[in-house]
């Protein structure tokens, strides 16, 4: 039975966001908001005669509203790959459906990491569109870390710091993630003073808008992380933590200056930015804490809340849980008890980042009856390959409010380190917002078929029960590790280990299910459909298959190098050289898939020669060594993206080839230390280049269906 209407008004920042998406349509919809209540949120939605009525209780609730008359009754959705719906030439009528009625107060989004792999460049421009797509998907609870930095700097300048020595500690701007998260500080710097000033009002603008549609953002909290320079003028006790091939300082909570700087710096941000009382801090995110006693890791939880209410006295602590899995070991019982016990239970959030994998709740007793968020982390580091867990994802949270240890879920969301793959995982997410729980993901993927191509048939129905059979139903913590992007190597067995982040094995032969999946798209696409979804998802699937092809290849390289048989060695090893050129002309033909578009975001920043060339050696190193030229954590950004896939994967497996050739032909062992050091150098090369990426502009670039059929007679698989 429908609830009684109560009465609305019209919201402007709903009607807005209207004209934004569906431009000249929206005049045949409405936008009405039903204020105050403080119940849970909740839309409705009237298409008749008049034209469609979209009602709800925030300007997010009508937004989810128009999503789901858009999908659920025009067959069309708003997606990162397909922002323009296409509406029908008359709306159709539906009458007054029944009200939605979300369980979650918290639909939570972003990762403190995504501000360095995916948004780190983004205009106002792009972020507009995202916060629409944010408002459309029911998202109320967003991160919001563009333009901190400028409260950082007038914090450090008011503790007497030169302004130098400041920026210097933020570092570069596709690193300032993991400053705010004491991992790293000074890296990739020192940061322009115009990126810090546009920054300031790019985040502010950011704000204002997510606040208008009824969001509410999370700004940073303060969690001992300074500068050593800083620690040593005031001779401040502090601790060095290391973390991977970085170390920063921080401050023992017990010292004065731990409430001082932490107290400036929030009284900054929210005399820049404003608040909504919500904090996030992490302290040691992967760190090991440099204290052993409970007591004392209580004595850290109490001091970094200590600062936000020492401003805010309605703050609240929005802590992500990736530690206690993360360093399990060092998160024992009493040491998590100790640490959540500290903070009242009605100021803090926990985010359990990686629910749909590992989740922390069971191990933790739900978190003490902390209010926490079930979160999809889906990617890190924006790693390439189809992947994800569809029937988790739809019933996940559910089971876990059920069970007496998550009784206090209070919300779901997205943690993903990097985004723009995958669209059919936060489609799903962001009906499991509204709904609690998808039941049957199997006729859910009817309607996302229906939204997502704009028609449904045989062929294209059975390639998405396919794909939610093989890759949407991974066991491993990410897609199969692609060959393609990682290091290759002349030691051992001369098969290069994965990067350091979460993938699967990789694998050397197609699922069947892949393949059948590959031929039922290509047989449904038609050339027109090139530039759209089903031209995304037909060249996702493809760069798949090359990718489980490029295993294969390398592997039989590898073997036959270690046999010493050159002839087999030169035919798998050109073999893998001309799969990944193909790669590099597939991924061409999508604008998702680009170097390019990265690389100019970069330097649009820039207002001075030394900036662009500043932004640009950032923006090339986050996604290749990440760090120094040693660092452990290279390539664990890598992309599958014309342009790096050609210029910088395809020279390193060229010069692997090379190097083995030579020693095949003069009978003399592998030289792996100085193919090393070779590679090494020209990894160093490639971030300082600044010439073109190879890839076809995008005008120019052939058609992703031409591709595909130009690659399926070279590379037929079994099950295709």
């Amino acid at each position: 039975m429908r609830l009684p209407q109560e009465p609305g008004a019209p919201s402007p920042a709903a009607r807005q966001l209207l004209r934004r998406v569906l431009g000249d349509r929206s005049a045949e919809f409405s936008a009405d908001v039903v204020p105050g209540g403080g119940g849970p949120d909740w839309y409705e939605v009237d298409a008749g005669p008049g034209g469609v009525a979209l009602r709800g209780s925030s300007p997010v609730a009508v937004a989810s509203a128009l999503r789901w008359y858009l999908r659920t009754v025009c067959g069309t959705q708003i997606t990162w790959d397909a922002p323009a719906p296409h509406l029908p030439e008359r709306l159709p009528r539906t009458g007054t459906a029944a009200r939605t009625v979300s369980p979650h107060l918290h639909r939570y989004h972003f990762n403190v990491c995504t501000f360095g792999y995916t948004t780190a460049f983004w205009d106002w421009a792009r972020w507009e569109r995202h916060i629409d797509w944010m408002a459309l998907h029911g998202v109320t609870t967003p991160l919001a870390m563009t333009g901190l930095e400028a409260a950082w700097q007038r914090a450090l300048l008011d503790t007497g710091l030169d302004d130098g020595t400041a920026r210097r500690f933020l570092g570069g701007p596709a690193y300032l993630p993991w400053n705010w998260l004491a991992s790293l500080d000074g890296w990739g710097g020192p940061l322009p003073q115009s990126w810090i000033d546009a920054h300031a009002e790019l985040g502010l603008r950011i704000l204002d808008r997510e606040r208008a549609l009824g969001m509410r953002p999370v700004l940073q909290g303060f969690s001992g992380h300074v500068p050593r320079e800083l620690i040593a003028e005031r001779g401040a006790r502090a601790t060095t933590l290391p973390w991977w091939d970085f170390e920063v300082g921080v401050l023992d909570p017990r010292d004065p200056l731990f409430e001082e700087f932490g107290t400036t710096l929030l009284t900054e941000q929210t005399r820049l930015f404003g608040t909504d009382h919500l904090y996030a801090a992490d302290p040691f995110i992967e760190t090991t804490p440099p204290v052993s006693d409970p007591a004392d890791i209580a004595g850290v939880a109490r001091a970094v809340h200590g600062v936000m209410t020492a401003v805010d006295d309605r703050a609240t602590w929005v802590l992500q849980a990736w530690p206690f899995s993360y360093r399990a070991d060092y998160w024992t019982p009493d040491r998590t008890r100790a640490f959540l016990d500290a903070v009242p239970d009605d100021r803090m959030l926990i985010l359990d980042l990686w629910a749909e994998h590992r989740p922390v709740w069971p191990h933790t007793d739900g978190y003490r009856g902390k209010p926490w968020v079930w979160c999809m982390l889906h990617s890190l580091g924006g790693r390439p390959g189809l992947y994800g867990k569809l029937d988790e994802i739809a019933t996940g949270a559910a089971r876990a409010r059920a069970d007496e240890r998550g009784r206090s879920l209070a919300g779901v969301g997205a943690g993903m380190e990097a985004f723009g793959s995958d669209p059919v995982l936060y489609e799903l997410l962001a009906d499991v917002a509204w709904q609690g729980a998808v039941d049957d993901v199997r006729a859910w993927l009817e309607t996302w078929t229906w939204a997502r191509y704009g028609r449904t048939t045989p062929a294209l129905l059975r390639a998405w029960e396919l794909l939610h059979d093989t890759v949407y139903a991974a066991h491993a913590p990410g897609p199969p590790g692609s060959v393609v992007v990682c290091r290759p190597t002349l030691e051992g067995e001369l098969r290069n280990e994965l990067p350091v982040h979460l993938a699967g094995p990789p694998s050397p032969t197609v699922p069947p299910g892949l393949a059948e999946a590959w031929t039922l798209l290509a047989g449904e696409a038609r050339r027109e459909d090139s530039s759209g979804p089903l031209g995304r998802d037909l060249c996702d699937v493809t760069a798949q298959v090359l990718t489980h092809l490029a295993c294969e290849r390398q592997w039989r390289a590898a073997d036959a190098a270690l046999a010493r048989d050159a002839e087999a060695f030169h035919r798998a090893a050109g073999d893998l050289l001309d799969i990944i050129g193909d790669l590099d002309t597939l991924l061409a033909t999508r604008p998702e898939h680009r170097l390019d578009t990265w690389l100019d975001d970069a330097r649009s920043w820039a207002t001075t020669p030394a900036e662009a060339e500043l932004y640009e050696a950032n923006a090339r190193r986050v996604l290749t060594l990440w760090g120094h030229t040693h660092s452990k954590l290279h390539d664990y950004s890598g992309r599958h993206w014309a342009g790096l896939v050609r210029t910088f994967y395809l020279p390193r497996w060229r010069s692997w080839h090379e190097h083995i050739a030579r020693a095949l032909e003069s009978g003399s062992p592998y030289p792996a230390k100085e193919f090393e050091e070779s590679l090494l150098a020209q990894e160093e090369r490639w971030v300082a280049d600044r010439g073109p990426t190879a890839a076809p502009e995008p005008d120019t670039a052939a058609a992703t269906l031409d591709v595909v059929r130009t690659l399926m007679p070279r590379y037929r698989v079994p099950g295709g």
